[in-house]
């Protein structure tokens, strides 16, 4: 009833209401999940001592990954970057690791079982690496969070995500700019929670606006059918045969759902709400991307900048 009754407030209403009741109700479940594992909550961690760079690459899981040459990736390794969910399935270790845990709940088990599987067995890669799990579900299921190897605990923080209620653009905007006035996407050195819409790359570009970064580059972000570097049984034989959804299918996070804005329009919405106002410059790394050509390919110049040395990096 209560559900049925708030969906016939005005927007503006839904959305200040929606916000102050989600975002107690996800901090409460990211301090219960800490105090079970022992993990630190992402709100401790000093942010200013993990950039390194004012150029930072967000790593997606798209087949496009496997078109980028070697230099490209040699350039990217000289810049921060955040690997997203199954990216540790990939060679190239990130400077950032963005990930969601998983409940093993009906429907869910092979992505629960496969991603276990590849943090296990990257484990020791990953130890400096600086890790954020979030989206801890209120549900007695199994938990990824709480079966993680122990050698993924080094510079692993819990964190969490809010959203906003938003059935059409206007409303995603709207969200977007309410955000933006309490100050959620300021740079700053803690980040006690940050926002998600329409899957984990608006979590990695909120993530990414409160660190500071000037330059922000989309790798893999592919936003079309469901198919994944990973895909390749040549580069990746143990887990070319994952099909969580039909590869043919529309990308989940690009789907239109009552309320859900598809990705490609969010990010491009963000960029134009929160990045442009901020002057920070926002690119994909393919133009194989949905997101282009609302979102520019990066310029074969800016490339070349980008050969140059970064500054010192923190000791890892």
């Amino acid at each position: 009833m209560f559900k049925s009754l708030a969906k016939k407030l005005p927007h503006s209403l839904q959305l200040r209401l929606y916000h102050r009741y989600d975002l107690p109700r996800q901090a409460a479940l990211a301090r219960a999940a800490a105090e079970r594992t022992g993990l630190p909550l992402l709100e401790t961690l000093d942010l200013s001592k993990v950039k390194t760079s004012d150029t930072v690459f967000i790593l997606g899981s798209g087949a496009s990954i496997n078109e980028i040459p070697a230099p490209r990736w040699e350039r990217i390794g000289r810049h921060d970057s955040i690997g997203l969910n199954f990216w540790p399935v990939h060679p190239f270790v990130p400077r950032i690791y963005l990930f969601e845990t998983v409940a093993r709940i009906e429907g869910s088990e092979a992505i629960f079982d496969a991603l276990q599987s590849v943090l296990n067995r990257r484990a020791n890669d990953y130890r400096r690496v600086v890790k954020v799990i979030s989206e801890v579900w209120p549900t007695d299921a199994r938990q990824l969070v709480f079966e993680l190897p122990e050698g993924l605990y080094p510079n692993l923080y819990l964190g969490y995500s809010s959203t906003v209620i938003a059935r059409n653009q206007k409303e995603l905007i709207a969200g977007l700019r309410y955000l933006r006035r309490l100050g959620i996407f300021a740079p700053g050195d803690r980040l006690p929670w940050h926002f998600k819409y329409a899957g984990s790359v608006l979590a990695a570009l909120s993530l990414a606006v409160r660190m500071g970064y000037r330059r922000i580059v989309l790798c893999g972000i592919d936003m079309g059918k469901a198919e994944h570097f990973y895909h390749d049984p040549q580069r990746y034989p143990e887990e070319g045969g994952w099909e969580f959804v039909p590869r043919t299918a529309l990308h989940m996070a690009a789907r239109r759902l009552e309320f859900l804005v598809p990705g490609q329009e969010a990010v491009v919405h963000f960029q134009r709400e929160i990045l442009d106002p901020a002057q920070i410059e926002l690119f994909v790394e393919n133009r194989s991307s949905k997101l282009f050509p609302n979102v520019a390919e990066m310029p074969a110049s800016l490339w070349e900048q980008l050969a140059a040395p970064a500054a010192a990096r923190v000791e890892r």
